[in-house]
């Protein structure tokens, strides 16, 4: 939504009072792009993602209108997320790329880290490596010695050595970010027992796969994720068929098979 610029003339026509309450109306609407952000949040969560989409850029407009740059860079990145679970990853590196490009407002480092790495998982996803390693480290270089993406930054990086069939590397980074997440973020250290359980599966070491992908399951299903569940089943599927239990293998395909059927994210 739009606000037009005729306050001044507003103000000439009626008492001075009314016209010292430009500061409140301010407020007021940094209260309902805040609203409009927590409904955006709940809509996500309860995987309503044309809603969140719909709600993350009403609150946008109204950060822009009032130039909260901390709000905007929030729903543009809000939104980039949103578009790339809805699966239009061009739409998600528009907004990214809106903040990282922006030459006229100045955003905090960890917001430009983060908009840096999700580009990097987007180029990933392309399965442009080159892409992503480049991506990932800017994301690193803005994120600075005590930033809070650190972990999310080496699982990254743990994805893309396990594009480039790199085990040894990819380990060493999920491992690292295991350990950076485990206290901070319980989805992140799950991402991160996934990607290590991927780089044990190529290093042809099953059962420490199995343990990995296990523990990842048990985190996510208190997260209620459908698709991080789905992954977790898969990989211990893979697993099992490797230890040569095709059975058990059977049985997690085909409970991932109906998460699937879900088509819930």
């Amino acid at each position: 939504m739009g606000f037009r610029s005729h306050v001044a003339i507003l103000c000439s026509l009626v008492l001075l009072s009314a016209c010292s309450h430009i500061e409140e109306t301010r407020s007021a609407r940094q209260e309902r792009a805040t609203e409009f952000n927590q409904r955006a949040q709940r809509a996500f969560l309860r995987g309503e993602y044309q809603s969140a989409a719909d709600l993350y850029g009403n609150a946008l407009q109204l950060d822009v209108a009032i130039e909260n740059v901390n709000g905007i860079a929030t729903n543009m990145l809000n939104l980039a997320r949103v578009y790339q679970v809805l699966g239009k990853p061009a739409l998600a590196e528009r907004y990214l790329d809106s903040l990282l490009e922006d030459k006229a407002l100045h955003y905090a480092p960890a917001q430009l880290a983060a908009a840096a790495v999700q580009k990097s998982l987007l180029r990933l996803q392309e399965n442009d490596v080159a892409g992503a390693t480049a991506w990932v480290e800017k994301s690193a270089g803005y994120c600075g010695p005590d930033c809070t993406l650190a972990g999310v930054i080496d699982n990254v990086r743990a994805g893309i050595a396990l594009c480039a069939n790199d085990a040894d590397r990819a380990l060493q980074w999920s491992e690292h970010a295991a350990s950076e997440n485990k206290g901070s973020s319980q989805l992140e250290y799950a991402n991160s027992l996934r990607l290590t359980a991927s780089a044990r599966l190529m290093k042809h070491e099953y059962d420490a796969a199995l343990h990995l992908s296990e523990e990842a399951l048990a985190i996510d299903k208190t997260q209620g994720l459908p698709e991080k569940i789905r992954q977790d089943l898969l990989l211990s599927a893979e697993a099992h068929d490797k230890l040569g239990h095709a059975e058990q293998a059977a049985q997690f395909r085909d409970r991932a098979a109906r998460i699937a059927a879900t088509a819930l994210k």
